[in-house]
C-alpha cells in the first residue's frame, strides 16, 4: 500500500512538472510566432509603403464594417462609426493648415474621441502628444511647450485649467491655435451649464461643425514615404524623478507591439478588452487601442478607474479581458467579496506593474477569488526598446514579469541583459578591460537592452526634444566595446528556469549599514499587516546611507504600531527594518499607480519638513515606535544616538 502511495504520489508530481513543461513550451512558442509575424508585418509594410499605423486600423475597417469598434459608458461605435468621424476630424484639421510632421497636442480623459483623434492625426501624417488629463500649471505648461504643437485640442471639462495658462504658451509659441473638443460626454452636452473658462480665439469643436466636413478617406499620397522609424505620437514619461519627458513613439515599435500582443494573448475578433486605464499611456494607447486595431476587437473604454465599479461595467459590457496598472489587482482584491465575483466572461488579465506580494501571490489572490484563469503580466516602458512577457495561467512562474524559454532566450541572451550594479553610484560595475559585469542567477542587476536603430523593435528613438535626457539613457561598451544599451533604470532578477522577476527602481534601493536593502522587498513584508505602504531611505544626521522609512496613508486604516514593530523584527534583518514610519493622509502616485518617492524621500525625517505629520521611529532602545520629536532630531544631530 505504501509503495503504491509513493507511485501514485510520483506519478502526479511527474503529471504536474510535464503539464508544466508543456504549458512552458506553449507559451514559448506563442511569443515566438507574435515576434516572426510582426517581423513579416514590418518587411511587408516597408515594401509597400503602408509603414503607418493608419494601414493597421484602415484593415480591420474592412474585416469589421458595422460590428462594435468601441463602447463607453453603454455607448457604441461601430468600426465604421469611427472611420467616419476620423475622416471628418482629419478634414478639419487640414483645413486648419497643419503639414506633415507637425505635433497638436491632446489634453483629454478617457473616452472614443481619444482613439478618434488619434486617427485623424494618423490619416494625414500628424503627431499627437498624449498629455496626462491631471497635470495643470506649470507641469500641464511645461509638457505642452515639450511638444511645440501647432494646436492645443482639449476636452470641454478641462478648459478652465488651458485658460490658466493660454497667456503663457502663447507667449512662447505666439501663433498657437486652441480647440475646446465637445461631444456627449462633456459635462456641458449634458443639459447642465457651459464649462467656464474658455480660451480667447478657441474654436469650439462638436458634432455639428464635424458633419459638414468630408467623411471621405484621406488619400494615400498623405501618408506615402513614412518609415516605421517614424513618430506615430509621443506619450510622456511618469514624472516619477521630475518634469514628464516626450517619448517617441515609432510606427515600428507600435505596430511590433500591437502584433507580439495580439498573438501572445490570442486576441482576435471576438475579444472584448476592458481598459479603464489612462490613455495617455503606452499600456492603453498601444496595447489595448492598438492591439484592438490589429486583432479586429473590441475595446471597452472605462471612463477611469473605480474599484467599486469594475466589475459591473465588465459585465454589461461583456468584456472577456482587462487590463491593468500598478496596483490595480491589489485594490479589486480590497473591495468587499460578492457573490458576483465570477459572474463575468473574463479570461484574461493582462498588464504591468502587479507588485509581488507574499504567499499567496496578489496574482494567486486574485485567481482564485474572480477565476480569472490567465494572468499576462508584462516588462516595457514607454521610450524602451525591449519587454519581457509573462503570460501565464499556472502556479508555474506566477510573479515573474518575464519568461523565456529555449527557443526566445536563444535570441535574447545578448539583446536583453542584467549588469551588476554598484550600491553607492548606482553605475553598472566595470572589470578590468572596461566592460560591464553581468549580474548571475538570482542576482538583481539591471536590465540594459541592445540598441540597434537598423531594427524597427529594437531602436531607441528617445525623447522629444530632449537629447540631454536622451543621452543619459545610452550606456556604451557594455558587453564589446563601442556597443550601446538602452538603461532602464529598473533592477531585476533572473532565475535558473528562465523567469524574470522585478526587484526595485535604481533609486529605490537604499544603503544602509553596508548592506543593500530593496524597497519592495520591505513593502511586502509591511503589506502583511497594512494595506498600502510606500517605502524609501531617508538620511539621518551622524549616519552613513539611508534608513528605511515607510510612509502608510491614513487610508491603510488604525496602525497598530507594537505589532507592527514586533512583525518587522521578526520578518526582516535588522539593516532592513523600517526605522521610521511617517502616517500621511495620502500616498501620491502617478497617473500608471506607480508611488512617488521624491519629496518624501527628500523631505526625510526631519520635523522641520514633514508638514505636521506624525513620524515614528524604532527606537532603540525600547525597540518600538514611539513618537519620534524635534529633540529626538537634535540628538541625532548631535551624534548621541546609533541607529
Amino acid at each position: 500500500m505504501a509503495l503504491h502511495a509513493a507511485a501514485t504520489a510520483l506519478a502526479a508530481a511527474s503529471g504536474a512538472a510535464y503539464f508544466d513543461a508543456l504549458w512552458r513550451v506553449g507559451e514559448d512558442l506563442r511569443l515566438a510566432r507574435g515576434i516572426a509575424r510582426s517581423r513579416i508585418a514590418l518587411a511587408l509594410g516597408d515594401r509597400r509603403d503602408t509603414n503607418s499605423l493608419y494601414y493597421v486600423f484602415e484593415d480591420a475597417v474592412r474585416r469589421r464594417d458595422n460590428n462594435d469598434c468601441y463602447v463607453c459608458e453603454g455607448v457604441t461605435w461601430s468600426w465604421n462609426d469611427v472611420a467616419d468621424a476620423s475622416n471628418r476630424l482629419a478634414h478639419w484639421f487640414l483645413a486648419q493648415n497643419l503639414q506633415r510632421g507637425d505635433t497638436i497636442a491632446l489634453y483629454m480623459p478617457n473616452k472614443p474621441a481619444y482613439a478618434i483623434i488619434w486617427l485623424a492625426c494618423l490619416a494625414i501624417d500628424v503627431v499627437p502628444a498624449f498629455i496626462n488629463y491631471n497635470l495643470t500649471d506649470k507641469g500641464l505648461e511645461h509638457c505642452i511647450n515639450v511638444a511645440k504643437p501647432k494646436l492645443v485640442l482639449y476636452e470641454s471639462d478641462l478648459a478652465p485649467a488651458i485658460a490658466d495658462i493660454a497667456a503663457s504658451l502663447r507667449t512662447t509659441n505666439p501663433a498657437l491655435k486652441f480647440a475646446r473638443w465637445e461631444d456627449r460626454f462633456s459635462t456641458s452636452s449634458a443639459g447642465k451649464e457651459k464649462t467656464a473658462g474658455g480660451v480667447d480665439g478657441e474654436v469650439r469643436l462638436d458634432e455639428g461643425v464635424l458633419s459638414r466636413y468630408s467623411a471621405e478617406r484621406i488619400p494615400n499620397e498623405r501618408r506615402s514615404g513614412i518609415k516605421w522609424s517614424s513618430p506615430c505620437c509621443l506619450i510622456y514619461t511618469s514624472g516619477t524623478t521630475g518634469l514628464p519627458k516626450a517619448a517617441l513613439t515609432l510606427h515600428g515599435r507600435a505596430r511590433t507591439a500591437a502584433t507580439v500582443w495580439t498573438t501572445l494573448n490570442s486576441f482576435s475578433r471576438s475579444s472584448r478588452i476592458y481598459t479603464p486605464m489612462p490613455l495617455y499611456h503606452s499600456t492603453a494607447a498601444i496595447l489595448a487601442v492598438c492591439v484592438g486595431w490589429n486583432a479586429g476587437a473590441t475595446v471597452v473604454i472605462g471612463r477611469k478607474f473605480s474599484a467599486t465599479r469594475f466589475w459591473r461595467d465588465v459585465r454589461e459590457s461583456r468584456a472577456n479581458a482587462i487590463q491593468y496598472v500598478g496596483e490595480v489587482l491589489r485594490y479589486l482584491l480590497a473591495t468587499p467579496p460578492s457573490e458576483m465575483d465570477k459572474k463575468h466572461e473574463v479570461r484574461l488579465a493582462y498588464g504591468n506593474g502587479c507588485r509581488p506580494d507574499v504567499r499567496p501571490l496578489v496574482w494567486e489572490k486574485f485567481r482564485e477569488r474572480f477565476g480569472v484563469r490567465v494572468i499576462s503580466e508584462f516588462f516595457a516602458s514607454s521610450e524602451g526598446n525591449g519587454s519581457l512577457f509573462n503570460y501565464n495561467g499556472n502556479s508555474f512562474g506566477a510573479g515573474a514579469v518575464g519568461k523565456e524559454g529555449l527557443i526566445v532566450g536563444s535570441f535574447q541572451s545578448k539583446k536583453q541583459v542584467l549588469l551588476r550594479v554598484d550600491p553607492l553610484t548606482e553605475e553598472p560595475a566595470r572589470d578590468e578591460r572596461g566592460l560591464c559585469i553581468r549580474a548571475g542567477t538570482n542576482e538583481p542587476g539591471e536590465l540594459v537592452i541592445l540598441i540597434d536603430n537598423s531594427s524597427p523593435y529594437q531602436a531607441f528613438a528617445g525623447y522629444y526634444n530632449n537629447t540631454s535626457a536622451t543621452e543619459k539613457k545610452i550606456l556604451r561598451s557594455v558587453l564589446a566595446p563601442g556597443d550601446t544599451y538602452f538603461r532602464t533604470g529598473d533592477l531585476l532578477r533572473r532565475d535558473a528556469d528562465g523567469h524574470w522577476y522585478f526587484a526595485d527602481r535604481l533609486g529605490d534601493t537604499f544603503r544602509w549599514k553596508s548592506e543593500n536593502v530593496a524597497t519592495t522587498s520591505v513593502a511586502e513584508v509591511l503589506g502583511e499587516l497594512v494595506k498600502e505602504a510606500n517605502v524609501y531611505g531617508v538620511t539621518v544626521p551622524s549616519h552613513e546611507g539611508r534608513a528605511g522609512c515607510a510612509a502608510i496613508p491614513q487610508s491603510a486604516g488604525p496602525v497598530d504600531l507594537a505589532q507592527l514593530a514586533a512583525h518587522v523584527q521578526l520578518k526582516l534583518p535588522k539593516y532592513a527594518q523600517p526605522l521610521f514610519i511617517r502616517l500621511v493622509k495620502a500616498l501620491e502616485s502617478t497617473g500608471t499607480g506607480k508611488q512617488l518617492k521624491v519629496v518624501l524621500r527628500n523631505e526625510g525625517v526631519d520635523p522641520a519638513l514633514v508638514g505636521g505629520d506624525p513620524v515614528y521611529w524604532l527606537h532603540p532602545d525600547k525597540r518600538t515606535y514611539v513618537p519620534f520629536t524635534r529633540n529626538d532630531w537634535d540628538v541625532l544631530r548631535a551624534g548621541k544616538v546609533k541607529l
